[in-house]
């Protein structure tokens, strides 16, 4: 089933929505939340897993998508490994959310981890020395307390991964 790149963007990026100015902040947050609602159906529902290719591509093409992909990882419940593995499989340069990511990957579980470190892993962008520094401080004050779990590794890895720009 092939998702037309005219269905996402009415699904996604409504341009009356990005245009219009709301009167109530409720309203703009309804219109945020059934974006971030439907991107998060066609990610993680399993109707729509021979499209996920397409949808990818729309990310890479519509900087709001992405916008709305960051959106639904920090609000997500269950589907959160499913929504940060959709930022490296869609092969978008993710530099300016490697703060994010970090946090995740100190914060999450396991699984949850390992697909941000693959985010962080892919990242091309210039990160200066002196975030590096400081999200490697982070990592190594959140191993402290996770130092005996299977977790440690993946630690330890992204200590080393974040070294790469000190």
């Amino acid at each position: 089933m092939a998702i037309k790149r005219e269905l996402l963007v009415d699904k996604l990026i409504d341009k009356k929505f990005f245009n219009t100015v709301y009167i109530s902040k409720a309203d703009e947050e309804k219109a945020n939340e059934d974006h971030v609602e439907a991107l998060v159906e066609l990610l993680c529902d399993t109707r729509y897993k021979s499209s996920r290719q397409e949808v990818y591509a729309f990310l890479k093409k519509e900087p709001k998508a992405v916008e709305l992909l960051m959106r639904a990882i920090v609000e997500a419940t269950g589907d959160k490994k499913t929504l940060v593995a959709a930022c490296w499989e869609s092969n978008i340069d993710f530099t300016p959310f490697l703060p994010f990511f970090t946090e995740v990957a100190i914060n999450e579980d396991f699984e949850v981890t390992m697909e941000a470190l693959t985010v962080i892993e892919q990242i091309t962008g210039e990160v200066s020395p002196q975030l590096a520094t400081q999200l490697i401080n982070k990592v190594q004050a959140g191993y402290a307390a996770q130092a005996n779990t299977p977790k440690a590794a993946l630690l330890l890895d992204l200590v080393d991964l974040l070294s790469r720009w000190v």
